[in-house]
């Protein structure tokens, strides 16, 4: 599956990654050709069980032609 595929919010790892967990934050529809996701994997536990994705620092854009596989 193509990242621009997965809904926003799902999580996911990169089929040819480093195994790390991530989320889809946003979809750019064809205005660009990257999304913003945040690896939850590096953010602080109580950020991530609380959903508090709100720090934009740990944000990155990522090819939106990606293969992805779907963590939920």
């Amino acid at each position: 599956m193509k990242l621009r595929d997965l809904e926003v919010g799902k999580t996911f790892k990169f089929v040819n990654g480093n195994g790390k967990l991530w989320r889809k934050l946003s979809d750019n529809g064809d205005i660009a050709e990257y999304n913003y996701c945040k690896c939850l994997d590096d953010v602080r536990p109580e950020v991530r069980s609380g959903l508090m994705l709100d720090a934009g620092h740990n944000d990155h854009r990522m090819n939106k032609n990606a293969e992805v596989i779907t963590a939920n």
